[in-house]
């Protein structure tokens, strides 16, 4: 029996480094990766970094909050609460009057402006009011009365048309006498309708004593003219 021997393989040819006389040599390795990576551990450390700055400078401002509280309570025994209270409550009432005051109207004020314009021998026997259309607008006031004789309701017609003489051409506006009427007694009757300014209503003027208008009351110069047309 033939024996069978396994040979390996042999080049018969030598390697060409080999040949050559290099030696041969390890491959190198690209350093990307290591270049990334350092970078990864700096941003690491830098948010590390800007976390514990954060947390610093809470405690920081947590410790000042706390000592401007001890100051503030500190500072607040020096004061009496109590009357601080009682004062500002006070103020609010005195800011509250001041308001109602100022915007307060006194309706009774309208009786003495129409009073002070109303002659002797003419009587007023019913008055309406009506509030301003707008904001700053004027009353609006419409009246019934009666006058002995045609010559008193023409003299009273005569003063409404001359209320400047008197002041009142600013507060008392657009008068009109109007349907004059005479009845069987020989007294005429009519209706009078005019605008009023409402700052002449004013409660704080009527409190403090300021009255509308600068000019003596007309009515005894009226009544006196009314007398002497009768008489004509």
């Amino acid at each position: 029996m033939e024996t069978k021997f396994q040979t390996s393989f042999i080049p018969k040819k030598p390697l060409p480094s080999v040949a050559n006389g290099l030696t041969p040599q390890p491959a190198k390795h690209k350093g990307t990766g290591s270049f990334f990576l350092g970078i990864a551990v700096i941003l690491f450390v830098l948010s590390l970094a800007s976390v514990g700055g954060v947390y610093a400078w809470k405690q920081v401002l947590l410790s000042e909050q706390t000592g401007y509280q001890a100051d503030l309570a500190q500072r607040e025994k020096q004061f009496n609460t109590d009357l601080i209270s009682q004062l500002k409550e006070t103020n609010v009432k005195i800011d509250m009057a001041k308001q109602l005051l100022q915007t307060h109207m006194a309706i009774s004020e309208i009786f003495k402006l129409i009073g002070r314009i109303t002659i002797e021998n003419v009587r007023f026997l019913s008055m309406d009011l009506a509030a301003p259309d707008k904001s700053g607008g004027d009353l609006k006031i419409s009246l019934t009365g009666y006058g002995t004789s045609l010559s008193a309701v023409a003299f009273q017609s005569k003063v409404f048309n001359q209320l400047e003489q008197y002041g009142l051409r600013n507060i008392i506006k657009n008068p009109i006498l109007s349907n004059p009427s005479l009845d069987s007694s020989g007294t005429v009757s009519f209706g009078f309708t005019a605008s009023v300014d409402p700052s002449s209503l004013s409660y704080e003027s009527s409190v403090t004593g300021a009255s509308a208008g600068s000019a003596p009351d007309p009515a005894a110069q009226t009544s006196a003219g009314a007398s002497d047309q009768t008489t004509q």
